[in-house]
Formats: C-alpha cells, sequence, structure tokens
C-alpha cells in the first residue's frame, strides 16, 4: 500500500486480479465493491476526500471499463501492449503511485499493460498509440479530455465529478448506487465501442 499526501492507495489485488479477461460477472463485481468502498465514507467527507473517494473508487472501475472496450487487442502497441497513461497536472506523486497500482494488474484480457505517468502537457503532443488514459488530477479537465479521446481514439477515463459531461468517455456515476458512466456521444466520437453488457449496468450520458 502507497500513501501519497493522506490518499490512501490500494494495493493492485484490491483493485483487480491479475486476470486473462474481465467477465460481466467480474464486471458487475467491481462495481459492487465500489459501491460499498464509497457509500461507506463519502457521503460524510469534505470535498477534497470525496474526490479522494472518487479516485480510489475509479482505480477499481478502470479496468474493468477497459475490459470492456470491444477490439481491445487491435489497439496494442507494436510492441503488442497496451500503452496506458496515467495523466496528471502539477505533481506527478499520486499518479506515480496510480500507476503502480494499476500496472500491478499486468494484464487485462491476456494483452500486457505497459503503464506510464505523463503530464498534460506532454500528451497534448504525445505520438505513441495508446489503449487508454486515466486521469489522477482533479483540474485536468475541460476541452483536453475531448481532445485526446478523438486524437488517440481511446478511453479517456476520469473519475471526477462533471469530467464526463466535459468529454472524458467514461468515469463514475454517484447517486444511490455507483456505476460507471459512459458518454455515449463522446464514445462514437472516439470510436470507443463498448460490449453490450457493459452498457446494460452504465449509467449514459447522451
Amino acid at each position: 500500500m502507497v500513501a501519497v499526501r493522506g490518499l490512501r492507495l490500494l494495493k493492485s489485488a484490491d483493485v483487480m486480479p491479475t486476470t486473462a479477461g474481465i467477465s460481466r460477472r467480474g464486471l458487475l463485481a467491481a462495481v459492487c465493491l465500489c459501491v460499498g468502498l464509497f457509500a461507506s465514507r463519502a457521503w460524510t467527507q469534505p470535498l477534497w476526500q470525496e474526490e479522494e473517494q472518487r479516485f480510489r473508487v475509479g482505480l477499481k472501475l478502470f479496468p474493468a471499463c477497459l475490459g470492456a472496450v470491444e477490439g481491445l487487442e487491435d489497439r496494442s502497441a507494436a510492441s503488442g501492449k497496451l500503452e496506458i497513461r496515467i495523466v496528471y497536472e502539477g505533481s506527478d506523486a499520486i499518479a506515480r503511485a496510480a500507476a503502480s497500482t494499476l500496472g500491478g494488474i499486468g494484464r487485462i484480457r491476456g494483452i500486457l499493460l505497459n503503464v506510464q505517468t505523463l503530464s498534460a502537457e506532454s500528451l497534448d503532443t504525445e505520438a505513441t498509440p495508446l489503449g487508454g488514459i486515466f486521469v489522477a488530477s482533479v483540474d485536468v479537465g475541460g476541452k483536453r479530455l475531448r481532445l485526446w479521446s478523438e486524437r488517440h481514439r481511446t478511453l479517456v477515463f476520469s473519475p471526477f465529478a462533471g469530467d464526463v459531461e466535459a468529454g472524458a468517455v467514461a468515469g463514475i456515476h454517484v447517486a444511490d448506487r455507483i456505476l460507471p458512466f459512459v458518454n455515449l456521444p463522446q464514445a462514437r466520437r472516439a470510436a470507443v465501442r463498448f460490449k453490450p453488457f457493459f452498457l446494460e449496468v452504465a449509467h449514459r450520458y447522451e
């Protein structure tokens, strides 16, 4: 377990077991874990701690969302690995800890992961074919989210409030329970298609 400025990051085994595939059952299990994690503490916390909770839930849900992308194997780089970037603004400390956590998963649907951190400014000019982008800073949002997904034609996932509406392809929806949150118009613009079982459980922004 790694602690960064009071943020408790879960060990990789707590987030998602190493697996050759993300099944319908696996996705539902991930969502249920997220519900319990968030509901147990979040509603009595100040805003900054609510964002912390969203971040922790996002670390759990991102692998399941990525595993639900159709044609994921076609998104591998020339190395055969799925290139994942953890994007941040300002300090990279939390992004590095998140990269360690997500990198510990190893594979998704049998595809090796290469997880690296990258500043938002550097991602603006990144040329490597990317399999997924996880937003680790609350102040990264805005039109960049939309531009990254369209330029790289990939899943941009942000756990922070308002980012899915702003242009991230996916995130989390918090109401009486927590669900994956998908921006369907943006997913279409980014050429990201999700498996039907995922869309059945996801909250949709249209």
